[in-house]
């Protein structure tokens, strides 16, 4: 059996993000991180997938702007609310792989997601213990 595994925690974010295809940014919104990578969202408006696009993302919890060229692992168009889907009613989730970066900003960016993996554990265990002592009483 196939059981694939990731490298990285996801963190769940909500962060800017700037697409650079044929010169032109496009915005959107970070949804998720990992250490190795993004998934976007922004409103879909057409046009086929771009394998490879510069992007540029807003470190979470840290002022800072990181260039990476992002190689995209899925791409899908799903119905949206009409505030959030743009014209069409529809989002483009996007995945991007981080093939190349600085190395400042790939540690940058790993700290921060291990440092918020693990702030969210230790919440999950106090949330967990605090429920498990009113069970007990």
């Amino acid at each position: 059996m196939n059981q694939l595994r990731r490298e990285s925690p996801r963190i769940g974010v909500d962060a800017l993000c700037w697409e650079i295809v044929d010169g032109e940014p496009a915005t959107s919104l970070a949804v998720d991180v990992s250490s190795i990578g993004v998934r976007i969202e922004r409103p879909y408006t057409g046009g086929p997938t771009v394998r490879e696009v510069q992007l540029e993302l807003e470190v979470p919890g840290i002022d800072e702007i990181m260039w990476a060229r992002g190689e995209a692992c899925f791409d899908m168009v799903v119905p949206a609310k009409a505030s959030e889907g743009g014209p069409l009613g529809l989002i483009r989730r996007t995945g991007y792989r981080l093939v190349r970066a600085a190395s400042r900003d790939l540690r940058l960016l790993k700290e921060y997601v291990l440092e918020a993996d693990r702030l969210r554990r230790q919440r999950e265990e106090l949330e967990l213990a605090t429920v498990g002592g009113y069970a007990r009483a």
